[in-house]
């Protein structure tokens, strides 16, 4: 009698009507970053909004100053920085509907240096390893000899093949971008000037599947003239 009873009420349970007072809540607007989040101050540059809740339409301000933007995504935004003056930026998005959110000093702009003659580096890794052996601590060291006596920025992007978990690969490209730099700071290149990050395997060097593909990927790019 006690089971039937249970299963009376569970039948009366299963047949009461859905509530149709509850709605799906509406996405905050939130400007999280841009990348590149560093530039050179007098010229335009192409970056990417990130952040939640944009429309198509959403107007991109940068400075005060209107920015062309082009609408990817709910949490993506193509943006058009415009030639500022050397300074730190908010980024304002606004929708269409009026709210706005800002990335205060999101964005800052220096002064062009000059031509220090340092190139790009490209540093390569072994499967599963973030360790510097004789030939990468032999491609860093020729990469710091001119560093070292510049003033520029510089960006070290870590970079895996697609093999692994998108979590996994993003720690694996850290350490690589992290040992890399720590060995130019070691070098004499002063530790205001580098930023580590890590792309995983987002940006690939070359597609396909096969250790020649692979081993390309496996990487951390010295990015002179980038960073913060």
């Amino acid at each position: 009698m006690l089971l039937a009873s249970k299963c009376g009420r569970h039948t009366v349970e299963d047949d009461s009507p859905p509530d149709r007072g509850l709605n799906t809540p509406e996405v905050e607007l939130q400007v999280a970053s841009i990348d590149p989040n560093f530039g050179q101050a007098g010229s335009s540059f192409s970056a990417e909004v990130f952040g939640n809740g944009f429309e198509s339409g959403s107007r991109v301000q940068i400075g005060g100053i209107d920015a062309s933007a082009r609408y990817r995504d709910a949490s993506t935004l193509a943006v058009t920085v415009p030639a500022l003056s050397v300074g730190r930026y908010d980024v304002v998005v606004t929708n269409t509907g009026g709210e706005s959110s800002a990335l205060r000093k999101g964005l800052t702009l220096v002064a062009s240096s000059a031509d220090d003659g340092c190139r790009p580096a490209t540093i390569r890794f072994g499967f599963d390893s973030s360790v510097l052996d004789a030939a990468t601590r032999a491609a860093i060291e020729t990469a710091a000899a001119c560093l070292r006596n510049g003033t520029e920025f510089v960006r070290v992007e870590g970079h895996c093949d697609d093999r692994g978990t998108t979590e996994y690969n993003l720690a694996l490209g850290q350490r690589r971008a992290d040992a890399v730099a720590r060995y130019l700071v070691g070098l004499g290149v002063a530790p205001s000037r580098v930023q580590a990050v890590s792309y995983g395997e987002e940006r690939p060097a070359a597609t396909g599947d096969g250790e020649s593909v692979w081993a390309q990927n496996r990487r951390v790019e010295i990015l002179p003239g980038s960073g913060r």
